[in-house]
């Protein structure tokens, strides 16, 4: 009776070593963060982590609210040579084909326009896409509507310029995503 007794001890005094050092860890172990839970992503790393491909924008004003986005981060962020191509790269995937083939110079243009207007102090200080889904239209056979855009452009402290564009966009035919066709510069007074 008494190894059984004895047995009964140890178990119990291990058990109970166990249920201390556990609670002890628990109380005292001190939350490690990694670096990759420390890491706060910025407005430029959205955009240059952004895979049209895998997540392309789901509605046209979806697809206008990323260009305005994009080029709101172009003109005012901090970021690399690459890290501009990366995002210039985005906007080019927001793009008709139709409008790329007839923009040869499209990369440049648009670098051109960021080193021009950041040089210039210009920065886009909001946009507002327009809130109502679009109404659609068929033309030759292809689905197209119209988006309008709000952006305020800042020139340095002189104040903002609000300008309207209108958006015109394409659905595409193979995967059914809208793509930029063309914009223009709305008077503030057309419907």
């Amino acid at each position: 009776m008494k190894n059984g007794a004895v047995i009964k001890a140890i178990v119990m005094t291990v058990l109970a070593a166990i249920v201390v050092l556990g609670l002890y860890m628990v109380f005292t172990r001190s939350k490690k963060v990694g670096p990759e839970e420390s890491y706060d992503m910025s407005v430029v790393d959205e955009i240059t982590t952004t895979d049209l491909e895998k997540n392309y924008p789901a509605s046209a004003r979806k697809v206008v609210d990323l260009y305005a986005k994009t080029m709101q981060v172009l003109y005012k962020e901090q970021y690399s040579d690459k890290q501009e191509d990366t995002m210039i790269a985005v906007i080019q995937g927001l793009m008709d084909e139709e409008l790329l083939a007839g923009n040869s110079s499209f990369v440049q243009s648009i670098k051109n326009e960021v080193k021009e207007r950041r040089e210039g102090d210009y920065s886009i200080s909001a946009y507002v896409v327009q809130s109502k889904e679009p109404k659609e239209v068929s033309v030759n056979g292809r689905k197209m509507c119209n988006v309008d855009c709000l952006i305020n452009l800042r020139y340095a402290s002189n104040g903002t310029t609000a300008n309207y564009y209108q958006f015109i966009m394409r659905r595409e035919k193979e995967t059914g995503n809208w793509k930029i066709l063309g914009w223009v510069i709305k008077d503030e007074n057309d419907d």
